[in-house]
């Protein structure tokens, strides 16, 4: 079966966002024989590029040019500086890229990636548009902006994009954890934004009934190749399953390796829960980084009694698009919102 990619090329930034989460105490990069073990050891179905920003890496044009070859469907996540590195010819050959704002005003964006970060997002995203390339909005949802997430989706609906958000995972610190009261308003300000088109964070997934996706995609429709030169189920995922030429190792597949096993541990409270299914005790990643793999996401409602869980359903409203091709909601936990033609300018 075809599987989502994720692969950092670099782990080398123009900036310096304080929320990120890619390691900096020494460069790492991906080689050009690296990605082609990738390409040649798994069914890849997808491509995005993330974890740094990918066009500081010295042979980012060949990397691409290895995918375009392939014909591999590629996405890239970018603050733009990638995309600008790229002639037009170039910047087709990808499927759709993604634009990082975490906040809806240039001052705001500014002050928190950088003096120029927005003029040069808005640039970018402003010409993949010229040239008719899929664009969308990415946003973190954190503790510092989550009740603004209906105004980043008007901005985003502005820029007649969709936006994709991800929920902060505390891989380098806590200053930017969400509390629980404040995830789930924080999905409640984004599924008040407009239509669900895909939502594969778990627990989210699972108590809204949404089923847009089944079950936690990390270690089981996705895998990550990180700069180090590192295989993990998951970006965030805090051990490294394997080395990247270990993917040609015919006597052990990389998905019964042991990290991956235990991205797909259910806690045992979780087992006899009605939600186990669709949720499969939420996201693992944020279990592990905690150090409480066999305890329920820490997000979860449902220990806390079904008064609670029937107030977390009350206070999300949600209506759902039409399902769309959107290659990163196969490789994350991550919601995608249909803001493009949507919301009133």
């Amino acid at each position: 079966m075809p599987v989502a990619v994720g692969i950092g090329l670099t782990n080398e930034c123009n900036l310096a966002c304080p929320h990120c989460y890619r390691p900096t105490l020494a460069r790492q990069r991906l080689s050009v024989p690296e990605v082609e073990t990738i390409l040649d050891n798994l069914d890849v179905g997808s491509v995005n590029l993330g974890v740094g920003e990918n066009g500081v890496h010295p042979e980012y044009r060949k990397m691409l040019s290895l995918f375009r070859e392939r014909e591999v469907k590629t996405a890239i996540t970018s603050n733009g500086f990638s995309l600008d590195a790229l002639t037009d010819e170039e910047l087709a050959g990808f499927h759709s890229v993604e634009l990082s704002f975490d906040f809806p005003t240039k001052e705001e964006m500014d002050e928190f990636r950088g003096e120029g970060a927005w003029e040069m997002a808005i640039g970018s995203l402003e010409r993949c548009q010229r040239l008719g390339i899929s664009t969308s909005v990415a946003a973190v949802m954190m503790s510092t902006n989550y009740e603004r997430m209906e105004e980043v989706a008007r901005f985003a609906s502005g820029l007649d994009c969709d936006l994709r958000v991800n929920v902060y995972q505390p891989v380098m610190g806590e200053e930017f954890t969400l509390s629980y009261e404040q995830f789930w308003r924080g999905f409640a300000n984004l599924f008040a934004a407009g239509p669900v088109v895909v939502c594969s964070e778990p627990l989210v997934n699972a108590i809204m009934g949404l089923e847009t996706t089944r079950g936690n995609p990390c270690g089981q429709r996705s895998i990550r190749a990180l700069p180090a030169g590192t295989i993990t189920p998951c970006p965030y995922w805090p051990a490294a399953a394997a080395r990247i030429p270990q993917l040609a190792d015919a006597e052990q597949n990389i998905w019964d390796r042991r990290e991956f096993e235990k991205s797909r541990h259910v806690p045992e409270a979780c087992k006899p829960c009605r939600f186990v299914e669709s949720c499969a005790g939420g996201c693992a990643s944020r279990r592990a980084l905690r150090n409480r793999l066999d305890e329920p996401d820490e997000y979860c409602p449902v220990v806390r009694g079904e008064d609670e869980v029937r107030r977390v359903q009350e206070m999300l409203s949600y209506t759902l698009s039409n399902p769309e091709d959107v290659p990163k909601a196969g490789n994350a936990c991550t919601t995608v919102i249909k803001t493009a033609g949507y919301l009133p300018k």
